[in-house]
């Protein structure tokens, strides 16, 4: 345990050369990445965070604050007793709590990563996530099903009590979302990768390449078929571009990749 974090080692990986940490989107808990775990190359060991209020926390109050998920994430990534090189992947709200801790690294001279992958979000420029969350949830049902990226499940829907305790990590990270405001900063010297759905309602191409004004080498997003959620149906055929892609990056920085 960390400041309220927990670091999760998906799979166990001590003689890999590096650690891939994995952020969930938003509502989800550590356990979003477990799919992941058998896929991945050896030389990298799969990693998520345990944010309070989600996954088996949900008993535990959410944080709600960018700033302060984001300084808690920078404490577990860059850890003085694993001097190993770590990369960061989030998906929808899990990339701008990567985002801002890497730029809590970089404030605090502490440790970058090698690479850093974002999933299904647009960048944070210009108050976007405001703009583009009220909408959804002021929009009853349906919005929700948006945000969640598909249908609620009809056991949800026939129990009041058990669709609040599903909504209530959601709304809180939708929370985090409305909470943030931008800071104009240096681009982040960080290989940067973008990855999203073809059908995805909150995040189109165009939006996923707003990333590139906040970091100093521009990325092509990777499209792959799907929504919000794309992943769930595309999970080997990301995790190939994932590695490829972070392979590429790490192989010139640690030999053993």
């Amino acid at each position: 345990m960390t400041g309220g974090l927990t670091r999760v080692v998906l799979q166990e990986r001590p003689e890999a050369a590096v650690r891939l940490y994995c952020l969930p989107p938003a509502g989800a808990g550590a356990g979003f990445f477990a799919p992941w775990a058998g896929l991945v190359p050896a030389w990298a060991e799969m990693c998520s965070v345990s944010l309070p209020g989600r996954g088996s926390r949900t008993e535990e109050p959410s944080l709600t604050d960018t700033a302060a998920v984001a300084a808690l994430v920078a404490r577990i990534v860059d850890d003085d007793a694993d001097p190993r090189p770590f990369a960061l992947f989030g998906h929808s709200v899990g990339a701008l709590v990567a985002f801002e801790a890497v730029r809590t690294l970089r404030a605090s001279g502490g440790r970058l990563p090698l690479w850093m992958g974002v999933s299904s979000l647009r960048g944070p420029q210009d108050g976007a996530y405001a703009r583009g969350l009220l909408p959804l949830l002021m929009g009853g049902l349906e919005g929700v099903a948006q945000l969640v990226g598909g249908p609620i499940p009809q056991r949800l829907l026939k129990d009041p009590v058990l669709m609040a305790v599903a909504c209530t990590p959601l709304l809180a990270d939708c929370l985090l979302l409305l909470h943030h405001r931008h800071r104009d900063e240096p681009p982040l010297e960080v290989p940067l990768a973008l990855y999203g759905g073809t059908q995805d309602p909150t995040t189109s191409e165009r939006q996923l390449l707003e990333w590139n004004e906040l970091f100093s080498t521009a990325a092509r997003p990777r499209l792959f078929d799907g929504g919000h959620m794309y992943m769930h149906g595309q999970t080997e055929a990301l995790v190939r571009q994932v590695a490829a892609d972070l392979g590429a990056v790490a192989h010139e920085a640690v030999p053993a990749v």
